[in-house]
């Protein structure tokens, strides 16, 4: 099974996960299941191998790899992964992964790592046991091994939305269709200056609806939209430059959003030209210092996006919408393609572009638990309607309404997958404590 929950949200993927289990045991047949969404895994799997540069660099029982991984780009992973319980900020693994024809002689994870020594760099170190089932390719696994598990990130104390702001863009029975079907109804939502506003729900409920009719790519809606208090056309065509441009919009798909034939440069530029904004040593200007604001180098701009990865792709879709200085940016699932570490580092850095640039942000999301590290507020969205609306951390911790509580019961969690492995061992061994290994998690 080849990444097949990637893009679902958590209540189909909870039905699909489901039946591959029942599947497999009705039919005796084995799993293999690759995927980058290691909260699925850790309440799937029963063993995991963890690759990198094309090598797996640890390999044992998922209980193992998750409370207490013996290779550092395991922990890194494991750290990076977002938890329901919040708390601490997302981050990613500095540097970038090496390409097939560059790879280092010696371990490939070591110029990403803290833990290098020279010795690591010379020689490819083997895949060695350190345990019953469990085997790492690192010399410095016993290091690893001696720590405990832990979250990455500092502690974050996520600040309420003020609802004196300013209110940049107002949404007021908003009614949408598509052909006779009625997909919004009545949907009203505010989106205050500097704040982040998560939209959740199923496939189908109508967060992505909601954000082209904001942004004026879908036209065939009623109601009322507001940018500063000015009510909105319909159509992207029929609103002002000026409106146009303090709208962006950031797209699910790195692979789809980019157009291969133009420059990285030609990209991020594109808005200073549509908009008239800035031109030549001007624009080139704040294409470098936009691409360099989004971690990546002003370099990038002569290479094409088939020379970048999934993350850097979506760092330039990034900077694309960013470069034009709007005051509402959505970002319509830009983490569902990519793995847990690219993720963290996009979350990051889409929060620190939020309060250094002052920006209001719609994040749509199918995944809980990054919510938490990054939306002031979170809308419930199902079957068209706003069912649930507040505080982040209150929603997702004291949900009022059925249907939030059900997409938390179907949200894989690392919590739950690892409290259970913590269960289940305390209970093999008689211990009313749980066993040193699991103490980190």
């Amino acid at each position: 099974l080849d990444e097949p929950t990637t893009g679902l949200d958590v209540t189909t993927q909870a039905h699909v996960l489901s039946t591959v289990r029942e599947l497999a045991t009705l039919h005796d047949v084995a799993a293999l299941y690759v995927s980058h969404d290691l909260a699925v895994v850790a309440t799937l799997a029963e063993r995991v191998a963890v690759m990198y540069a094309g090598r797996v660099v640890e390999i044992g029982g998922a209980e193992e790899l998750f409370t207490s991984a013996g290779h550092p780009y395991t922990r890194r992973l494991v750290g990076a992964i977002p938890r329901l319980t919040g708390g601490r900020s997302l981050v990613g693994i500095p540097g970038h992964a090496v390409s097939p024809g560059r790879r280092p002689p010696g371990c490939s994870f070591a110029p990403r790592c803290t833990l290098r020594i020279d010795q690591c760099e010379t020689a490819m170190p083997p895949l060695l046991p350190v345990g019953p089932g469990h085997a790492v390719r690192c010399i410095r696994a016993e290091i690893v091994l001696s720590e405990a598990q832990s979250r990455v990130g500092d502690p974050i104390d996520m600040p309420a939305a003020d609802a004196a702001e300013r209110l940049p863009l107002r949404l007021t029975d908003v009614v949408a269709s598509y052909g006779q079907n009625e997909i919004l109804h009545s949907v009203s939502l505010s989106l205050a200056a500097h704040e982040c506003l998560a939209l959740v729900g199923e496939s189908g409920s109508g967060k992505t609806t909601i954000a082209r009719a904001i942004a004026g790519l879908h036209r065939n809606w009623t109601g009322t939209i507001a940018l500063d208090g000015t009510e909105l056309p319909r159509a992207a065509r029929q609103r002002s430059s000026e409106t146009r441009r303090q709208i962006q919009y950031i797209f699910q798909n790195p692979y789809g959003s980019l157009n291969p034939r133009q420059t990285i440069g030609q990209i991020v530029g594109q808005p200073l030209r549509v908009f008239g904004t800035a031109k030549g040593r001007e624009a080139d200007r704040r294409i470098a210092d936009m691409l360099e604001r989004v971690s990546l180098t002003a370099a990038y701009a002569r290479r094409y996006p088939d020379q970048l990865s999934g993350g850097e792709r979506q760092r330039v879709a990034i900077a694309r919408a960013l470069v034009c200085d709007p005051t509402v940016l959505i970002c319509d699932e830009v983490t569902s393609a990519l793995d847990v570490s690219v993720q963290a580092a996009i979350v990051e850095l889409l929060g620190s572009l939020q309060r250094d640039l002052g920006l209001s942000m719609l994040f749509i999301t199918h995944n809980l638990p990054l919510v938490r590290s990054i939306a002031q507020r979170v809308a419930v969205l199902s079957q068209g309607n706003v069912v649930e609306l507040g505080d982040t951390a209150q929603v997702l911790t004291d949900p009022q309404q059925p249907y939030t509580r059900q997409l938390l019961a179907d949200t894989p969690s690392l919590e739950t997958a690892t409290s259970e492995a913590m269960e289940t061992a305390t209970s093999e061994t008689g211990a009313s404590e749980p066993p040193a290994d699991l103490a980190g998690a």
